[in-house]
């Protein structure tokens, strides 16, 4: 049974006022980058003018790095409003697809949940899955990618989500089947002051 769907069934208009918003928005990225790369020429120019060898390496690094991060931001502002990315969580499977901003090729997997020994977050925000010892994972890559395969390889695999939502999802819905660890939080419980008592909106000293 399908739980949680990403992207949602939009209804005809909202599919238009959707891609209305998007083309907007890859015009301002898209006039973003162009401002960017233009100045990442001219202080490349800047480096070939000057004289001095330590001036000429500064504005080298500054420009290069400035059309070096201004390509990588246009390129996670196209994949995140990507169509071919989706994740789907089923009661007994996770079907997922997602997208690398450096090489723009996209890799699918299905993974389903008896496979799963332990997961978890990683620094940067990804989930990390890690694979039962004997487990069949010989179908959860399904559509190539020599990296993933490698990682899977040694009994993990880690996706990165388009839409922080489905992660929550899995974390709080199916913290036992994905073998996430649930920690308990202290409630911290505030007494409440004289102005709590005239101000119950906590409005006072905003």
């Amino acid at each position: 049974m399908l739980l949680y769907e990403y992207p949602p069934k939009l209804s005809r208009r909202d599919k238009q006022l959707k891609a209305a918003n998007d083309l907007a928005e890859h015009r301002k990225m898209q006039k973003g980058l162009y401002k960017s790369l233009a100045l990442g020429a001219v202080i490349l120019v800047i480096a070939v003018i000057v004289r001095p060898l330590i001036l000429k390496i500064v504005f080298a690094l500054i420009g290069g790095g400035n059309i070096f991060v201004a390509l990588l931001l246009y390129r996670y502002s196209a994949l995140s409003r990507s169509t071919e990315c989706y994740t789907r969580i089923f009661d007994d499977r996770l079907e997922h697809r997602q997208g690398s901003v450096f090489s723009g090729k996209y890799f699918s997997c299905v993974i389903k949940y008896d496979a799963i020994k332990k997961s978890e977050q990683d620094p940067q925000g990804n989930m990390v899955f890690y694979f039962k010892d004997g487990a069949d994972t010989s179908g959860v890559i399904t559509e190539p990618s020599s990296r993933k395969a490698r990682e899977l390889e040694k009994g993990s695999l880690t996706l990165s989500f388009q839409d922080t939502r489905a992660k929550l999802y899995l974390i709080e819905n199916l913290s036992e089947q994905i073998g996430y660890p649930k920690k308990n939080y202290n409630v911290i419980e505030d007494e409440e002051d004289e102005d709590d008592l005239w101000d119950p909106l906590h409005k006072h000293g905003l």
